[in-house]
Parts: C-alpha cells; sequence; structure tokens
C-alpha cells in the first residue's frame, strides 16, 4: 500500500510538471501573437511617417506601445535596414531598460505605402508577464495537488489498516497451512466485510485439511497392513515373471542353436542333390528337403512369438511400396493357389498412397500369414486381397488389409480365441492340415508391437476374412520397386563367369565348416579354415585371401570383434571383403553386421544362390557361381510339412514350456 501511495505522488508530480509546461507553452503562444498583431497594426499606423520621412511623428506613434503589458521595445527599418526610429520600454526616469534576450517574443511585419514596402517594423514584448502568471498557476496546482495527495495518503493509510494488514496475516496463516501446520486459529472470522468473509473461508479450509490429514494417516496405516499382506503375493508374482522370462530366452536360445544344425541338415540336402542319384532317391530326398524347411518353418515362429515375449524384437522402420507389397505376396502364392484350383486376386483402393512408413517385413509376414491359411484351407473358390486407406490427418492413414477366401469357415465360439498361442478351431486341424498354431499368435504380437490390431470374420461353410488394421505415415519418397532390386540380383547371378577364389572361411561348427567347404570347392573355390575369431585375424595376415566367410558367434572371439581387428590392420584389410554368416535372423542384424565392418550378410540356414550373389557383390561379377540345389528359404513352396503327430506333440512340448 505504501508503495502504492508513492506511486500516487510521483503521477501528481509528473501531472503537476506537465501542466507547468503546458501552461508556459500556451502563454507563449499567445504573447507571440500579441507581439505580431502590434508590428502588424502599428505598421499600418507609423506608414505615413515613414513615407514622408518624419521621425517624431513615428516616435510618437511608437511611444503608445509602452502601455502594453510587457513591451520591451520597438523599431522600425527602412527598406535599405537602417535604423528609422526605435522607442524602449521607459522607466520612472525614462531611461531604457535592459531586456534579456533569452526573455522575450519578437514580431515583425512589413511597412506598405501603396503597396510597396518602404520599411519594416519589429516589436519585442518580454516574457517577465509570462513568468508571473506562470507562477500563479504552479501555486494554485500545487495547492489542489497537495490537498488531494493527502487525501489519498489518509485513505492508503485506512486501507492498510482495514485491508493489507489482515490480507497479510491471513496470506502467512495460507503458507502455514500448506505447509501442514494446521494449529494456529485464524483472526477476523466476526468481521461483516470482505477480510471476515475470506477469513470464514479460511477457517473451512483448515477443518477440511485436518480431516484429510486424518484420513490419509488412516489411508496410510491401512496400505501399510496391505503392503505387508501382499507381500507374499508380489514374491510369487516375480517368480512367476521370473520363469516367463526365463521360458522365453531359453526359447529365443533353444531356436537359435537349433537353427546351426539345421543349417548342416539343409547344406548336406543340398549337396546331395547335387550327386547322381535315382529317381526314387531324387524325390525321397526332396520330401526330406521339404520336411526340413517345414521344420524350419516353426523353428522360424517360435524365434518370433520367444523374442516377442523377451522384448527383443526391434521394427526396421523405412518407406516402402504398399501396391509392390501386395503385388510380391500375391505373387509368391498364386503357384500353390493355382495347384489348388483356386482364384488369387487383390484390389487396391485408388486413394491408397503410393509410399507409406512402416516395416513391411513383418507387416507382409502377417499378410503372408493370412494368405498361407487361405491357400491351406480352401478348397474351391477364390481369395481375394483387398487393401484400403482412411486419411488421419497430419500425413498418417489407417491402413486397412483383408484377406477373404470361400474356405471351410471358423465356428464364432473359436474366433475369440484363435489368435492365442498354439490354438487352432479343433484338434482335427492339427491332424488333417498340420501347424502348431503360432502363425496367428505371431500375427497379433507383431500388430500390437506396431500399434494396430488383426481380428476375422467368418461362417462356417462360407468362409473368413482376416484382417489388419494399423496407422501409418505417409511417405515423402517412393522406395525402388523390390522386383526391380531382385531383377538386378538375378541379373548379377545370370552374369557369366568361372573365377575361382581363395576364402578363408571362420566357422566354429564342424557340420557347417564341411558343408560351407563342400559348397565352394564344389565349383573350384579353395578354401582355409578357422575356428574362431582369434585364428581368422591370425590367418588373415598370413595368406593372401580373396574373402572372409566370417560366423558371428563364435568362441573366444565372435565375428563381429574379429572384423574390427581385421579392418585395424590397415592397408588393403580396410576393404577385404568379409561376409557376415550366422543363425540370427532379426530385424537390424544385416544393419548391425555391416556398421561393425562386414561387406554382406548371409543368414543360415545357408542358401547357395543367396552366398554366391553375396560373393559377386563383394569379389566381382565374374566370381564362379555356386550349384544351386535348392530354393530361397523365404519362397513358400509346395512341401510336404513335417507330421501331423510330430508338430502336435511339439505344440505340447511348447505349451509346457
Amino acid at each position: 500500500m505504501l508503495a502504492l501511495a508513492v506511486v500516487i505522488l510521483a503521477i501528481q508530480a509528473a501531472y503537476v510538471a506537465l501542466e507547468n509546461q503546458r501552461f508556459v507553452d500556451r502563454q507563449s503562444a499567445a504573447l507571440q501573437d500579441s507581439a505580431d498583431n502590434l508590428a502588424l497594426l502599428y505598421s499600418g499606423a507609423v506608414a505615413n511617417a515613414v513615407w514622408e520621412y518624419d521621425r517624431e511623428a513615428a516616435r510618437d506613434q511608437l511611444q503608445a506601445m509602452r502601455v502594453v503589458g510587457g513591451f520591451a521595445r520597438a523599431v522600425i527599418q527602412e527598406s535599405s535596414g537602417l535604423e528609422f526610429v526605435s522607442v524602449d520600454a521607459a522607466t520612472e526616469n525614462d531611461s531604457p531598460v535592459a531586456v534579456d534576450a533569452g526573455g522575450t517574443v519578437l514580431g515583425r511585419a512589413d511597412i506598405l505605402v501603396e503597396g510597396r514596402a518602404v520599411g519594416n517594423i519589429s516589436v519585442t514584448l518580454s516574457k517577465a508577464p509570462l513568468e508571473i502568471a506562470r507562477a500563479a498557476y504552479l501555486r494554485s496546482m500545487l495547492v489542489t495537488n497537495g490537498a488531494l495527495a493527502g487525501v489519498l495518503l489518509g485513505l492508503t493509510l485506512l486501507a492498510l489498516h482495514l485491508v493489507s494488514r489482515p490480507l497479510d496475516r491471513m496470506t502467512a496463516l495460507m503458507q502455514r497451512f500448506s505447509a501442514g501446520n494446521l494449529n494456529s486459529l485464524v483472526p477476523y472470522t466476526d468481521r461483516t466485510d470482505e477480510i471476515g468473509r475470506m477469513a470464514r473461508a479460511l477457517e473451512v479450509f483448515r477443518g477440511n485439511a485436518i480431516e484429510r490429514r486424518l484420513a490419509e494417516e488412516a489411508l496410510t496405516r491401512r496400505s501399510e497392513e496391505l503392503a505387508i499382506l501382499n507381500q507374499d503375493l508380489r514374491k510369487a508374482r516375480d517368480v512367476a515373471d521370473t520363469a516367463n522370462r526365463v521360458k522365453s530366452e531359453f526359447l529365443a536360445s533353444m531356436s537359435h542353436e537349433i537353427r546351426t544344425p539345421m543349417n548342416g541338415v539343409i547344406g548336406m540336402i543340398h549337396m546331395l542333390k547335387n550327386t547322381p542319384l535315382s529317381e526314387d532317391q531324387q524325390e525321397q530326398l526332396m520330401t526330406l528337403e521339404s520336411s526340413a524347411r517345414g521344420l524350419l518353418s516353426i523353428l522360424n515362429d517360435i524365434l518370433d512369438i520367444s523374442k516377442i515375449e523377451a522384448g527383443r524384437l526391434d521394427l526396421n522402420l523405412a518407406p516402402f511400396s504398399v501396391a509392390e507389397m501386395i503385388e510380391d505376396l500375391v505373387a509368391l502364392w498364386r503357384p500353390s493357389a493355382i495347384s489348388k484350383r483356386l482364384d488369387l486376386t487383390y484390389e487396391i483402393a485408388p486413394h491408397v498412397p503410393k509410399a507409406m512408413y512402416g516395416d513391411s517385413a513383418r507387416i507382409a509376414q502377417v499378410l503372408a500369414n493370412f494368405l498361407g491359411n487361405a491357400v491351406k484351407f480352401t478348397h474351391k473358390g477364390a481369395i481375394v486381397v483387398k487393401v484400403d486407406a482412411t486419411p488421419q490427418g497430419d500425413m498418417s492413414w489407417e491402413l486397412d488389409v483383408s484377406v477373404a477366401d470361400t474356405g471351410i469357415g471358423i465356428e464364432k465360439d473359436v474366433q475369440a480365441r484363435l489368435f492365442q498361442k498354439f490354438t487352432q478351431a479343433d484338434a482335427s486341424m492339427t491332424r488333417r492340415y498340420g501347424g502348431t498354431g503360432l502363425g496367428l499368435a505371431i500375427c497379433r504380437e507383431l500388430m500390437q508391437l506396431m500399434g494396430g490390431a488383426v481380428g476375422v470374420d467368418s461362417q462356417i461353410g462360407r468362409g473368413s476374412n482376416f484382417w489388419m488394421r494399423l496407422k501409418l505415415k505417409e511417405a515423402h519418397t517412393i522406395p525402388e520397386a523390390a522386383s526391380h532390386l531382385r531383377s538386378k540380383d538375378q541379373a548379377l547371378l545370370d552374369n557369366p563367369g568361372t573365377r575361382k577364389l581363395r576364402l578363408l572361411v571362420a566357422e566354429d561348427n564342424l557340420i557347417n565348416q564341411k558343408v560351407i567347404r563342400a559348397m565352394l570347392e564344389a565349383v573350384g573355390h579353395t578354401t582355409d579354415l578357422a575356428s574362431d575369431g582369434i585364428e581368422a585375424v591370425a590367418a588373415v595376415q598370413r595368406g593372401d585371401f580373396d574373402a572372409v566367410l566370417m560366423d558371428v558367434q563364435m568362441p573366444n572371439m565372435d565375428g563381429i570383434m574379429a572384423t574390427r581387428e581385421i579392418r585395424n590392420l590397415g592397408g588393403d584389410f580396410k576393404t577385404l571383403p568379409i561376409i557376415a554368416l550366422t543363425a540370427n535372423a532379426m530385424a537390424g542384424d544385416r544393419e548391425r553386421y555391416l556398421n561393425a565392418g562386414m561387406s554382406a550378410y548371409v543368414s543360415k540356414p545357408i542358401d547357395s544362390k543367396l552366398l554366391s550373389l553375396a560373393l559377386r557383390q563383394t569379389c566381382g561379377k565374374d566370381v564362379a557361381i555356386l550349384h544351386s540345389g535348392m530354393a530361397p528359404a523365404a519362397k513358400p513352396e509346395p512341401i510336404i510339412s513335417p507330421s501331423a503327430e510330430q508338430e502336435a506333440a511339439l505344440s505340447a512340448l511348447l505349451s509346457k514350456l
């Protein structure tokens, strides 16, 4: 309040100063107008005297201006500039008065006779009367504003006593209450004004706070009791979580480790297919290969679901073409559909963006599962893939993809649990069609990981419609078509070439050593072996190798560390082609290996075609191609699946795990 009083006084002082200056400006302007008017008036009065050159008559005329308040001096000048006559303000003894040039105003006018200037007259008026008037005006302003300031100060002190001090006291009380000190009583509750109402409201707040504190103390005591009672339950939960995590990690590790011997199995099948065999042996070998690939497909499902449960599955987000993905999937499954005399088509709405941002491999994995089930469970009719998208704003779209078939259909009560692990419509499905029941569970987990959803609409005997929905951003750049990439890879493989390489194979598994060595030496390549990363680093320094095939997981020193050691040798070792061989097939593995300094990446089980492609990409277009005895692992083909009894037993084992 005191600060407010000071501010008010300051405003009044500024107002007085401003009004004083405005008064001076107005009086100065009026004085200037008087000087100009006097000069103009007397220029006509003295015109004849100046024309007749009568100095005395002109002086007598000017003497009359002495009665004008503030008159200081009047001067008549001839047209030549010479002074004709002048009159000054006089004292009582008729002596001139000294006038300060800074305290005067000057008025000037021409003396005209018949329109011709014969001289000019200037009149000087003193500002002394103005200063006297200003002083009187200032005194009246000071008296008026002083009285007003006194009244304001009195009101301020009164408000300070009646309002500000009670407010300060209650503010301090509220601070103590907010800090938890509720013992102080609230004053002024008996007043009838706003302060009294505020004080009573504060007293109500204090009472409520006391009740809330008592309730919180009771709740705290109850919470402590519940914490003690739930301690065993938390321990049991932790044990269950640990067991579930260990199970998932075990399954992930087991799936990875089984892929390594599977590389040996499929590799040996590949080598046998390139040897002279009878027709029966060829057919038996194809059955063996199909069964091995069926088992590998199951292992891949286990690897996916265990990685998801362990939280170790990462998404590889990048721009992709929706149309290209659908076209590739349909082309991939059309041979299987044709073999069953099924019509497989697709429809893409025209407004679906050309490119979107997401993990195209995982989205394609979900749709491939839908297509596989549609082909498996449809015996006649058609399968239609439909793609639509709904704009969500800010370059976001809701992508909606469905796979509709005319198959056997699914009962209503089964649909709710169809996306659970190890679940099929009934046990007869497993015996008749095979499968572990993991595929749709993986689809659901992948969609949830990407923020989407999956579902099914079905009627017995009329078919099923499996769908997926997820939000994706529209991509600004259209990725290079996958078919174009495959055509470039195929062109590289079709290029003739017989150049033999000297290769170092760094692999700790003896069976894999034999398989890889046999694949390479079958076309004339020479190989040296290293069983771990330390031996590999030493071997490249002893021998002159064209490339190194480096297993990632090896004892003593793994493939990534060995690659870094080789790159650190400098010179030609910085550009020595190093191809990663690994059973790891998770998203991001390829990028991790390339960032570590490796030149290319081939997953196990090793496909001779993919290994040939990697060798030509890193060592030259004329490298001898490995014998191709099997199709790429990613391509679904008519295979003889493991027996239904084997898959049912595996499902039961995994359920127990």
